[in-house]
C-alpha cells in the first residue's frame, strides 16, 4: 500500500512514528516535501476545534506623526489564548462564510479567513482557521497594555463592535490561518487529501489591537498582518501552537488612531512589530479568560 494512502489512516503516535520511519526511504514522498523538511516532520492537524494557551511577548515600534519620534513598546502576557477550527480544505467559499471555532461570547464563534491574506495561502490543501480569544499584554512597568480579542472588547466595546475597520468587518476580531505546506492527494480520488495534509505548515494573522499608554489609547483600522517566521533550523510550524515561535509585521506602516477621536487623522504608525512565545502557559492570570469572565455583551444586530 503506498505510504501516501497510509497517511489517511494514521492514529496513535506510535503509528505515526512507524509510517514516518518507513517513509524515510520513500523518495516519491520525500520529493513532495519542500526543503528543509523531512518525512518525520509530517503530522496531522488536530481533528477538532480547540483553544490553545501560551505565554507571549510583543514588541511594536511606533513613529509619531507630529514629531517623527520613534517609540518602541514591549509587552508580555502569561495567558494568550488562540482558538482553532477543525481542519478544512481551502476553497473560495471560506473567504466569505468562515467556519465554527470554540470561542466564548461576546466573540463570534465563526472564524473568518483573514482579509488580504497573501495569495500564496490560496492553495488546494488543508488548513485551520484561527481566532485570537484573549491577549492581555502589559509592559514591564505596568503603564501600557496591548489588548486583542476579549480584553479589547471589554476595554472599548463601542469601538470593538463598530464598523470602522477598513475591511468592512463589523467588529475588531482578529483571525488567522495555519495552512499545510504539502499537497498530498488521495490516490483513490486524486483529490487533495483533507487528513493527509497537515504539518509542516505556514501561518498568518490579521490583527486588530488596542494600545494603551500614558499618552493615550490608540487603535488600528488597517489590520496588522503578522506572518510566522522560520525557526533556527529554517522550518515553519510543526505543531500548533508552534512553540517557540516568532511572527513579524508584513504590511507596515499601520496607522494608529486616538480612541477619543476615532474618525480623526492618525497620530502615528506602527513601523515594525513582532510577536512570539517561549512556552505554554504555566500559571493562571486573574485578568485573562477563562479565569476572568467577560463582562461585556455583543450589541443587538
Amino acid at each position: 500500500m503506498p505510504l501516501e494512502w497510509e497517511l489517511r489512516a494514521r492514529g496513535s503516535i506510535d503509528d505515526i512514528r512507524e509510517w514516518a520511519a518507513r517513509g524515510a526511504t520513500d523518495e516519491a514522498l520525500r520529493a513532495q516535501l519542500p526543503a528543509p523538511y523531512e518525512v518525520r516532520d509530517i503530522a496531522p492537524f488536530s481533528p477538532s476545534g480547540a483553544i490553545y494557551f501560551m505565554n507571549g511577548y510583543s514588541e511594536a515600534t511606533v513613529r509619531l506623526r507630529d514629531t517623527g519620534e520613534e517609540i518602541t513598546l514591549r509587552f508580555e502576557d502569561e495567558n494568550t489564548s488562540i482558538a482553532a477550527s477543525a481542519p478544512l480544505r481551502y476553497d473560495e467559499s471560506i473567504e466569505t462564510e468562515g467556519i465554527y471555532v470554540p470561542v466564548p461570547p461576546p466573540l463570534t464563534s465563526r472564524a473568518m479567513y483573514p482579509r488580504h491574506t497573501p495569495d500564496r495561502y490560496r492553495r488546494p490543501t488543508t488548513l485551520q482557521l484561527l481566532q485570537v480569544v484573549s491577549m492581555n499584554m502589559r509592559s514591564a512597568d505596568g503603564n501600557s497594555r496591548l489588548l486583542i480579542g476579549l480584553p479589547y472588547a471589554e476595554a472599548q466595546p463601542d469601538l470593538f463592535f463598530s464598523n470602522r475597520m477598513e475591511t468592512g468587518d463589523h467588529d475588531a476580531s482578529s483571525y488567522g490561518v495555519v495552512q499545510s505546506l504539502t499537497e498530498f492527494h488521495d490516490p483513490a480520488t486524486d483529490e487533495p487529501d483533507l487528513h493527509g495534509n497537515g504539518f509542516p505548515a505556514r501561518s498568518f494573522f490579521g490583527i486588530y489591537h488596542l494600545i494603551e499608554t500614558p499618552l493615550g489609547a490608540f487603535f488600528n483600522k488597517k489590520a496588522t498582518q503578522m506572518e510566522l517566521q522560520p525557526s533556527a533550523d529554517g522550518k515553519l510550524a510543526l505543531t500548533l501552537p508552534p512553540i517557540p515561535f516568532m511572527y513579524t509585521l508584513l504590511n507596515g506602516p499601520i496607522p494608529l488612531f486616538d480612541v477619543n477621536n476615532p474618525d480623526g487623522d492618525p497620530i502615528g504608525d506602527v513601523v515594525s512589530g513582532r510577536h512570539g512565545s517561549h512556552g505554554a502557559s504555566a500559571v493562571p492570570s486573574e485578568d485573562a479568560w477563562p479565569w476572568k469572565t467577560p463582562t461585556v455583551s455583543r450589541p443587538p444586530a
